[in-house]
């Protein structure tokens, strides 16, 4: 490699130097000292029985990762848009990578989040087509599974349940789009149902929820309020009726216990050396780290809470809806993306997986 250098320097001195050339004596290259670039190899097995193109509930997986399997381009503005399926965390992949989004539902009231024991699986699901004077285009929906995070029991919840709120005790809420509202126990069981029925005397019959103007649905523990925008009253708070999640009652008055919770917001720490910072925490194992940018703009580090370097130089290329493009660190094991793969480490730094991530040009 020394003598290859050697000769493009020497090269590169001859094409600068004016005047007539001199002779000078051949210059060889040692090509037996270059050392061949081999691209990393894949490092992943498949769980047996495997699950294919849907999760199949067991007891036996583990805690459940999602992971980047393929990142095809699109002819829209989103540009690329990534495909995941569910790995274990000894790498052994469960499905194939079909879903739009992958997400732990959590409590973001602080600094650092703090999640429910409810994966989030969505689906593109074509529902059907629409035509106008331009032509013929799919109508694309997506269809949502709530599973445990380790797999053990599953939920195929369709298109018919949107919205999924933390109750912050361990249940889930769930907005259908008929206008009722379901809880979710923490085994999946179907906790407390609110019928639209129970809502339209104070909505109206066949109301539909809608983020713009309302009516909307939000929750706070076990209390929920159902907003909606109001012309004739502009001063107003804009709440029209308060659902009780552990009684399944439906009130106009806001209840006498309820306190709405503060949000804790905090400055992301700053570290020696680095020049911004921002938290993220661990689903499974609820540990808190800290994703920052070197000073000198050279790369990014995943940190420990006291500023320790977990892992250097792991920036993730794959921007995933619903988790970003910082580093992942889901049961105890970072995400990172490394020459077209997407990757998994140990925080000892072993590699524990490596998928080759399909684009359009594979």
């Amino acid at each position: 490699m020394r003598r290859l250098l050697l000769s493009l320097a020497l090269l590169g001195l001859l094409a600068g130097c004016g005047g007539a050339p001199e002779a000078v004596s051949p210059v060889y290259t040692d090509w037996s000292h270059l050392e061949p670039y081999e691209p990393p190899e894949a490092v992943y097995t498949r769980f047996s029985p495997y699950s294919g193109d849907t999760l199949t509930p067991r007891e036996d997986y583990g805690p459940l990762l999602p992971y980047v399997g393929a990142y095809p381009e699109t002819d829209s503005y989103m540009g690329s848009l990534p495909l995941l399926g569910l790995v274990t965390a000894g790498g052994a992949v469960v499905t194939d990578p079909v879903y739009a989004q992958i997400q732990m539902v959590g409590d973001f009231w602080g600094s650092v989040p703090e999640y429910d024991p409810f994966l989030l699986l969505y689906r593109g699901e074509l529902i059907g087509h629409e035509t106008s004077e331009w032509g013929t285009y799919p109508v694309v929906d997506f269809s949502l599974t709530v599973a445990a995070p380790d797999g053990s029991w599953v939920r195929e919840m369709g298109t018919q349940y949107i919205n999924p709120q933390s109750l912050r005790d361990g249940r889930l809420a769930l907005t259908g789009r008929d206008g009722s509202a379901l809880i979710l126990n923490g085994d999946g069981t179907d906790g407390t149902y609110f019928p639209a029925s129970a809502l339209e005397p104070f909505l109206g019959d066949g109301f539909q929820w809608s983020w713009e103007g309302g009516p909307d649905l939000s929750w706070d523990g076990r209390y929920g309020h159902v907003w909606r925008y109001d012309e004739n009253d502009p001063e107003g708070d804009g709440i029209v009726c308060w659902l009780d999640a552990d009684t399944g009652t439906v009130t106009a008055e806001r209840p006498a216990d309820y306190t709405p919770t503060e949000y804790a917001y905090e400055e992301d720490p700053t570290f020696p050396g680095y020049s911004r910072s921002s938290a993220l925490a661990d689903p499974i194992t609820g540990a808190a780290y800290h994703y920052a940018r070197r000073e000198d703009d050279s790369g990014s580090d995943l940190l420990d809470e006291a500023g320790n370097v977990v892992l250097a130089d792991c920036e993730m290329p794959y921007i995933t809806l619903g988790i970003g493009d910082s580093p992942w660190v889901w049961g105890d094991r970072i995400a990172y993306g490394e020459d077209g793969f997407f990757c998994y480490r140990d925080l000892e730094g072993n590699l524990v997986f490596r998928y080759p991530v399909e684009t359009n040009s594979d």
